[in-house]
């Protein structure tokens, strides 16, 4: 079974949605996220892109388990392509919108901000970077992904620098979320920003990936959007 799936609205959106419990990422997600976003980019009628996760996870970061049971070639690679995918998330031709169903830690809160915008269910679920209660370094394109879609020093302080567990009302406070809804409009709403961001004429997609990159520039050494 995919652990990712996509789905089109009548309405031109298209919904990837993780269905994979707690939604870790691993080779696998990097690899079918890449050929869904592939996909969507060849539907000229795919208007917005909303990505989701299934029950209490949107993502529960990076699959450890199976990482620790690689190889570090395997690893390297693996690591290598989630920045691609963060990397075209945040220059993705089309407005992007993380709804945020659960929780969202780590390497899956990096995921959800490499999105335009971020709702998040009110009801259930945290958003944190957490790697300092695991003893784990950042990443330096996580940092990247910080430092262009977070900018107060308060939300940095409270959950990276110590790894608190954010409830959604206190993430749209910090300004780390838009927008923080009941789950049973969570999808709504986001399909609604990713429209509201389009505007009556629509947009062009090369223009709107254009200034995606100039608006968020890669300065680390990983800055060439390669084939997985």
């Amino acid at each position: 079974m995919p652990v990712v799936r996509v789905e089109y609205t009548e309405d031109g959106i298209a919904i990837i949605t993780m269905q994979n419990g707690e939604n870790r990422l691993n080779q696998i997600f990097v690899t079918e996220m890449w050929n869904i976003l592939d996909e969507i980019e060849r539907n000229k009628d795919v208007k917005a892109v909303i990505t989701t996760g299934e029950g209490k996870f949107y993502s529960n970061g990076l699959d450890l388990p199976w990482m620790k049971s690689e190889t570090d070639d395997v690893v390297k690679k693996f690591r290598e392509s989630l920045q691609k995918v963060q990397w075209r998330i945040r220059h993705f031709s089309l407005p992007t919108v993380a709804a945020i169903n659960g929780h969202a830690f780590a390497g899956g809160a990096f995921l959800a901000k490499s999105h335009d915008y971020c709702v998040m269910n009110s009801k259930r679920g945290w958003i944190s970077w957490n790697e300092i209660h695991k003893k784990m370094s950042m990443p330096r394109s996580g940092f990247e992904i910080l430092r262009l879609k977070i900018d107060r020093m308060d939300a940095m302080r409270e959950a990276v620098l110590f790894g608190k567990m954010i409830p959604a009302t206190r993430a749209k406070e910090l300004g780390i979320v838009d927008e923080a809804v009941e789950p049973a409009n969570l999808l709504n709403t986001a399909k609604q920003i990713a429209l509201r961001a389009l505007g009556p004429s629509g947009m062009d997609r090369d223009m709107l990936q254009t200034m995606k990159k100039d608006l968020y520039p890669q300065t680390s050494s990983n800055s060439v959007i390669a084939k997985l």
